[in-house]
């Protein structure tokens, strides 16, 4: 199921991961602080982490848009009997049960957050300046337009 986030959104997110990177709480608070209408930060940070942990799920499965039907169809099922993944979907389950709980606490938005980088390592390997780099590539892709 594809989690709606608006480009707005995933900048929002991209800037509280890099702040959690930092360790910059200054700039998580401002970020926090959002405006009328946003997502809670937690929950931002909570639909973010999902959205970012299929598609490197659906990355690592071979599956791309030019993908047959049929072949699709035989990748999405091997995709959702893998351990990882469902782990996965999990993870991402928990940090959603745990962003509602906190409204908007910032303390919980900071822990989701390092949830999310953490599980982005577990896939990638990335330490923490490699994920800075992923970042900056993520909200270069949403700035594109992609």
């Amino acid at each position: 199921m594809e989690i709606e986030l608006t480009d707005d959104d995933h900048l929002r997110a991209l800037a509280a991961l890099e702040a959690i990177v930092g360790n910059n709480d200054a700039g998580l608070a401002v970020l926090a602080a959002g405006n009328d209408g946003e997502r809670p930060l937690p929950a931002l940070l909570a639909v973010y982490g999902r959205h970012t942990l299929e598609r490197i799920l659906v990355a690592a499965s071979g599956l791309t848009p030019s993908t047959d039907s049929a072949e699709s169809s035989r990748l999405v099922a091997e995709l959702n009997a893998h351990p990882q993944a469902r782990l996965t979907f999990l993870l991402a389950e928990a940090l959603r049960q745990q962003a509602a709980l906190a409204g908007d606490d910032l303390a919980t938005a900071k822990r989701i957050g390092i949830s999310v980088l953490g599980a982005v390592h577990a896939f990638t390997d990335a330490d923490d300046s490699d994920a800075l780099t992923l970042l900056h590539e993520l909200r270069n892709e949403v700035l594109r337009g992609s």
